[in-house]
């Protein structure tokens, strides 16, 4: 592969005359210079900065058409393709101010330059700026308070997104361009991307099938790390973070530059660790402990044909399982040898509570290995887009002090991900795309016991993708196709009753061959109603294939503490989703505002399985975990999202933010009411937000906020109530605060930069409707049902540059 880079770098270049960009950028109202301003030709991966007269200068560029996206914070950005001869080419832009992100340019898609305005399909995006100002406990936490998104956790490391209601194998992650593979069908681990290196979010919501395939019913979260530093920069970065609640102590470096040459390259290398979290009702949460660490490095080359460049990463977590298991005093419980060949319950002491001590006999290890190649080529009069990627997951559950070092559990996870599009030169407004994507899964079982069986499987699809775009109207659509096949290994019990792969004894799962295919398809339109009123709607299918565990499930799952029994019969899950949603934007205001409707056939869950007389099922009366199973119905999501941002051109110094979600479900296959819903549904939520600003104060004092926020989560009455799956829970409101600046020298050079939040001012104690911790058993000292979220925190984040 590595051949294969050098011969693309010194390959001739297609284009033999070369062009120069000159330019001044300026702000439209007050036509004043805009300093820090980045210039970015994305098919290029070459960018560079404003100074602070606002010009910039781009050289060895390829004659031709060619997109350029201009950015600056707290500005629109603005996007715009150009026809450069050869020798010099000299513009002038201005840009206008923005609070609202409308005009943000989306990179996951299968058309280029599109922004979040122009989009049919419903998108949000979350940046790096605004993670900074926030505080989050993983990469998930970080995006929870945007509209429609919400995150299902097990304690404070653990986190998977929800779209709409939707989550786990209905999202599909996406980094970089890259499928994340790490069985996120699990409730029990987080996604394994390194939280600090994301420079930018991208949601999508609604099916993300047309893109990717199976899986997406949900959406899409995009994760895009940051863009190469402009030519001739050679520069650093130290962030660094802690957080009071439980003591989580974060440090991540970067090293990154771009020669004259087009070469680029990064290296980061980041770590956490954390201890027990806390709040009013339980104290310390004893086995929420857990340490991460991760490196990952790109290097790359730009020419004007394009660019071509390689990424690696290898991520690492050991985490602790919550249990949830206390003494009648309410103090928590750990698992202790007491004999050569038995084990117990014992009180943890308040030095494990304040420790941050991975527990060898209940705890997770974690590790996820990634090679990616993406390129972006000029070919003909379009671009050629290719992705090729190797993942390795090994995932270990340890659960006994009999054994110790050998995992219970233990699945390794291997993945082949291609992605190839070639988007055609466009013409009169139109755009054309076609592509191929798929991957090859294979997993293995390495643990003492077996969970469900190993599998193989390979999926592929084709795509066609068009789109019309006018001053006033946007309009595209697009089919595709797609096959999985699946190949899952029988499953036995031998003598003792343990599962194996091993031929012999009791068959319980007689293996599979299966064959999924499904047609998926997309088709919008926005319409600029006037300069101010946008309005837009967009259909799609999707579809989802039943994963191995729903097929195959047969045993303990150490991680939920449940026995899972699958379902070999299960049929593809399919949706019919339908978005309409309006805007309204000024310099002053901006409002937008959706409706949705998602039609899920054959909707996979689990639910509590009861014996004869109406008691929980309990598979071994020697370890009394309650038994589920997997089943299908139909179903229905519907929902409302809004969201207002004012920010007064006579007082630019105030912002505020409000933002409202809403997602209701129906089992419409249900037998009785207390069946009629679907469980890990968010209840109804709103958030408002002041912030106030200052450019400067003082000599060092530069981009001073202030920030006030209150959230409130309705209480969610329509839970899953049929065999004791789910209960509701309270409504709770929540205040958080949070101040922050730059800090820089007397001749105006940054120095470091703080951020500061407090999450839960009044430390309030509940619990979220989707915090798996709810159901874990009774406090009997306060008789209250469960472990509670984490109680009040203060985030402290430091950013120090190295360099230009």
């Amino acid at each position: 592969m590595l051949r294969f880079l050098l011969i693309l770098a010194l390959m001739p270049r297609l284009a033999s005359a070369q062009a120069i960009l000159t330019g001044q950028l300026t702000d439209k109202a007050t036509r004043e210079p805009l300093l820090g301003a980045t210039i970015y030709l994305p098919a290029l991966k070459k960018g560079a900065a404003t100074d602070t007269l606002g010009r910039f200068r781009l050289i060895d560029l390829p004659t031709g058409n060619q997109r350029i996206e201009l950015r600056l914070v707290g500005y629109k950005t603005l996007t715009r393709t150009l026809r450069l001869a050869e020798g010099d080419n000299l513009i002038t832009l201005s840009l206008e101010t923005d609070a609202a992100q409308l005009q943000e340019v989306v990179v996951t898609g299968l058309t280029t330059g599109q922004t979040v305005k122009e989009s049919p399909v419903p998108i949000i995006t979350y940046n790096k700026l605004q993670w900074l100002q926030t505080s989050s406990t993983n990469l998930v936490d970080a995006i929870v308070k945007l509209p429609g998104m919400s995150q299902i956790t097990t304690g404070v490391g653990l986190s998977k997104p929800v779209i709409r209601g939707l989550g786990f194998n209905r999202v599909i992650t996406v980094h970089d361009g890259v499928r994340q593979e790490d069985n996120q069908w699990g409730e029990e681990h987080a996604l394994q991307v390194d939280e600090y290196s994301i420079d930018r979010y991208e949601i999508i919501k609604g099916a993300g099938s047309l893109l990717y395939g199976s899986d997406g019913l949900g959406g899409v979260m995009s994760l895009i790390s940051a863009r190469p530093p402009e030519v001739g920069v050679v520069r650093g970065q130290v962030l660094t973070n802690y957080q009071s609640n439980n003591g989580m102590v974060g440090l991540s470096s970067v090293v990154e530059g771009t020669r004259r040459d087009g070469w680029f390259g990064r290296l980061r290398v980041s770590g956490k660790s954390a201890g027990n979290y806390q709040n009013r009702y339980d104290g310390r949460v004893y086995g929420s402990a857990y340490r991460e660490y991760d490196v990952n490095g790109t290097v790359g080359v730009t020419r004007s044909w394009g660019y071509s460049q390689l990424y690696f990463s290898n991520w690492h977590q050991d985490i602790n399982i919550v249990t949830g298991e206390r003494d009648p005093s309410g103090r928590f419980l750990k698992l202790v040898r007491v004999a050569a060949d038995s084990e117990g319950l014992a009180p943890v002491t308040d030095a494990d509570l304040r420790g941050r001590m991975i527990e060898p006999a209940n705890y997770q290890n974690l590790n996820h290995l990634k090679f990616s190649w993406n390129s972006y080529i000029k070919l003909g009069g379009g671009h050629l887009s290719a992705i090729v990627s190797y993942n390795q997951n090994r995932r270990q559950e340890f659960a006994s002090t009999l054994t110790p070092g050998q995992p219970a559990l233990y699945f390794y996870l291997q993945n082949a991900f291609y992605d190839l599009k070639y988007y055609f030169a466009g013409r009169n407004g139109w755009d054309f795309t076609i592509g191929s994507n798929g991957q090859w899964q294979k997993n293995q079982n390495r643990g003492l016991e077996i969970l469900y069986p190993g599998y193989c499987s390979f999926d592929a699809g084709v795509v066609a993708f068009v789109q019309k775009k006018t001053d006033k109207f946007v309009m595209n659509g697009g089919l595709r196709m797609d096959i999985r096949r699946i190949s899952v290994n029988p499953l036995y019990a031998n003598s003792e009753g343990a599962f194996t792969e091993q031929p012999g004894g009791e068959t319980r799962f007689a293996g599979l061959n299966n064959t999924y295919s499904n047609p998926t398809a997309s088709f919008g339109a926005t319409y600029l109603l006037s300069n101010r009123w946008t309005v837009k709607a967009n259909i799609a299918r999707g579809f989802r294939a039943p994963t191995t565990p729903e097929l195959s499930a047969n045993g303990e799952h150490a991680g939920t503490f449940r026995y899972e029994i699958g379902n070999p019969n299960l049929r593809s899950e399919t949706s019919l989703q339908g978005d309409l949603g309006i805007s309204y934007e000024t310099p002053d205001v901006s409002v937008t505002a959706s409706l949705f409707r998602n039609r899920i056939n054959n909707y996979t869950y689990s639910e509590k399985v009861l014996d004869r007389f109406g008691r929980d099922s309990i598979v071994d009366p020697t370890r009394p975990i309650l038994t589920y199973r997997y089943v299908q119905g139909d179903a229905v999501l519907y929902g409302a999202e809004a969201q207002v941002m004012v920010n007064p051109r006579s007082a630019r110094w105030f912002h505020f933010l409000s933002s409202y979600s809403l997602v209701r479900s129906r089992n419409l296959s249900a037998q009785s009411d207390s069946a009629r819903y679907l469980p890990f549904l968010p209840p109804p939520r709103l958030i408002n937000q002041v912030k106030l600003t200052r450019a400067e104060a003082g000599t060092h004092w530069r981009n001073l906020y202030a920030m006030f926020e209150v959230e409130h989560n309705w209480r969610q009455n329509q839970a899953l109530l049929a065999y004791g799956t789910e209960t509701e829970t309270p409504a709770y409101t929540l205040i958080n605060i949070g101040a922050g600046s730059d800090i820089v020298s007397s001749a105006g050079r940054p120095l470091f930069s703080v951020y500061v939040t407090l999450q839960n001012l009044f430390d309030i104690a509940y619990q979220s409707h989707q915090n798996r911790l709810k159901y874990f058993g009774v406090n009997e000292a306060t008789g209250r049902a469960g472990v509670f979220n984490m109680g009040r925190n203060v985030s402290l984040k430091v950013v120090v540059p190295i360099g230009k």
